[in-house]
């Protein structure tokens, strides 16, 4: 039997571009449960030349990205235009970039 967070790291291999709310559906989870797994999924996935690579929500309304958070979890509220229809962040599998 596989854990949660292991379940988690083999949907972000087989997804190239996943949310939280799908990561949560696919693992019968919540969504703040798998957020906080992906804390530990970093640290893991680490060891194997790997990272998590997030591309930033972004307002449906005025198009404003959310660049440079620090959260996982998704924003509720664009703070441009504070319109709530946010298109969520994704996550997916990619190398660590290695220093030569």
């Amino acid at each position: 039997m596989r854990t949660r967070r292991e379940s988690i790291i083999k949907l972000l291999r087989e997804h190239d571009d996943i949310t939280l709310q799908e990561l949560a559906d696919l693992t019968q989870t919540a969504v703040k449960t798998i957020a906080r797994d992906l804390d530990s999924v970093r640290k893991t996935i680490k060891s194997e030349g790997l990272r998590i690579e997030v591309r930033p929500a972004k307002c449906m309304a005025c198009e404003y990205l959310f660049t440079g958070r620090n959260r996982v979890s998704d924003p509720t509220k664009c703070p441009e235009c504070h319109s709530e229809r946010i298109d969520p962040q994704r996550f997916r599998l990619a190398e660590t970039k290695q220093r030569e």
